[in-house]
């Protein structure tokens, strides 16, 4: 009877040990899931407070401000939406939501590259909502093939570079 005995010792152990092995899997598990959720979080808000900072930016310099720059598809592998509405914008994922006011701005934020110009005192977005061409797309071609492209604003007025780049995508 002795050599039973330990046999169900030793199971009765090993059940308990496998229960605590488990128990301790799902709580684990469960912190992965709640820093994951976390990190996205941060990743969300970070790109929204960068983007609100870069139009910011744009509406307190004078005119002829010109920045390119590019938001990146996804976010340390989080897939995103962003849009602008009414002088907001959304950064949303499947798990995070952050929202922030912006300055007035003509056009959309977009991923990939963006280029953001003042010109008029009107932050545009893309070259979004310009008139008819402003620029002449042979003097800003050859002002980017010459190099000379900061030469523009001194021979036609201040924004005119800035002006190539959101009409043409030239001397940005």
């Amino acid at each position: 009877m002795g050599s039973a005995q330990v046999n169900v010792e030793f199971f009765i152990f090993m059940g308990l040990a496998f229960m605590i092995t488990i128990a301790f899997g799902v709580t684990s598990v469960n912190q992965l899931k709640d820093f994951s959720n976390q990190k996205e979080n941060e990743a969300v808000k970070d790109l929204a407070l960068k983007l609100q900072k870069e139009l910011i930016v744009a509406a307190t310099v004078e005119d002829g401000y010109l920045r390119v720059f590019n938001i990146s598809d996804k976010l340390e592998n989080i897939n995103y939406s962003l849009t602008t509405v009414n002088s907001i914008i959304t950064a949303q994922s499947a798990n995070a939501l952050y929202i922030v006011s912006i300055p007035n701005i003509v056009g959309n934020l977009s991923k990939g590259k963006n280029v953001i110009n003042k010109t008029g005192g009107v932050i545009r977005i893309n070259g979004a909502s310009l008139p008819q061409s402003i620029t002449d797309l042979s003097i800003c071609q050859n002002a980017q093939d010459s190099g000379l492209c900061s030469g523009l604003d001194i021979l036609y007025g201040s924004g005119y570079q800035a002006t190539c780049c959101s009409e043409h995508v030239l001397c940005c």
